[in-house]
């Protein structure tokens, strides 16, 4: 089936882009039409991946944002039709984004990840390329939505440098992130988790010996849920207690001044990758 990206301007493909704000939460829209008609007019970037059909199957809403380092997008809502993930949609939508940004002169796209969700992760970093350089807690509130009642909405902020050697590797010449190259050996696990009696896992302690620098290595694994949703279905008291102790440990690794590069999925388990350098040597590293 073809996938066609293109901005979404009409009133009817921007009523589509309502609906499936509620079609993939399960509750009320983020953004209801007359406030992506403000968007729009006012200089934002809304993109839609659309099938031969005019069908919107995920769609990209960015706000023109004021930003002293540089000017950027802040990505204010995205989706893919629940039927069609883990298809790469949102990688396209993401790079053809890049396209029309580039030619706007914004350098930054910015936008909110929840830590715990390693798809997520695995398409910001190393997909795109993109870093995350902070965590806020509670981002949202309280969000009754199929994804996140029950659940702070912490969030750790990603910064995708559109034009940085880091990005150009990933998404022009198709390298890999840096730490494909890396090998396990080269990264220490600082969480140490034991399965539960429901075949989840459990964080036990964290080795915050990393945060000053007692370690081996410059890169530090945090482990997350592989698949936060079936925790949060079967257990949410444990779901819980991962955002709260990972909550801690991420605020103390950016404090340490540790930023997330990559996801690693290894054995059924995923980890957040941190390294410690500064922003713009990681932004200048090519792959």
């Amino acid at each position: 089936m073809s996938i066609l990206i293109k901005p979404l301007e009409t009133p009817r493909e921007l009523s589509a882009c309502q609906r499936l704000q509620t079609d993939t939460c399960q509750g009320s829209p983020f953004l209801l039409v007359p406030a992506l008609v403000a968007l729009h007019r006012s200089n934002g970037l809304i993109l839609g991946a659309v099938d031969g059909q005019e069908k919107l199957l995920g769609a990209i809403v960015d706000l023109a944002a004021q930003d002293p380092a540089a000017p950027s997008f802040f990505t204010a809502f995205r989706a893919v039709n629940a039927e069609r993930r883990n298809k790469g949609i949102i990688t396209r939508l993401r790079r053809h984004e890049r396209d029309l940004a580039i030619g706007r002169g914004v350098v930054l796209c910015r936008w909110p990840i929840d830590p715990l969700r390693s798809v997520e992760a695995h398409v910001a970093f190393n997909k795109l390329g993109a870093i995350a350089v902070g965590y806020e807690r509670d981002l949202y509130g309280e969000l009754l939505n199929s994804r996140n009642e029950g659940m702070a909405t912490d969030r750790v902020i990603v910064e995708w440098w559109l034009t940085s050697p880091r990005v150009e590797a990933v998404i022009d010449r198709q390298m890999l992130p840096h730490h494909f190259h890396l090998g396990l050996d080269k990264m220490e696990v600082a969480t140490h988790t034991s399965p539960t009696d429901d075949g989840h896992r459990h964080i036990i302690r964290f080795d915050s010996a990393v945060c000053s620098g007692v370690t081996k290595n410059a890169a530090v694994l945090i482990e997350i849920p592989a698949r936060l949703d079936s925790i949060r279905t079967d257990n949410l008291d444990l779901a819980r207690d991962w955002r709260l102790r990972t909550r801690d440990i991420f605020e103390q690794m950016f404090d340490a001044g540790y930023i997330i590069t990559g996801l690693v999925h290894q054995g059924g388990r995923s980890f957040q990758l941190f390294e410690r350098q500064s922003k713009s040597a990681i932004l200048e590293r090519p792959s």
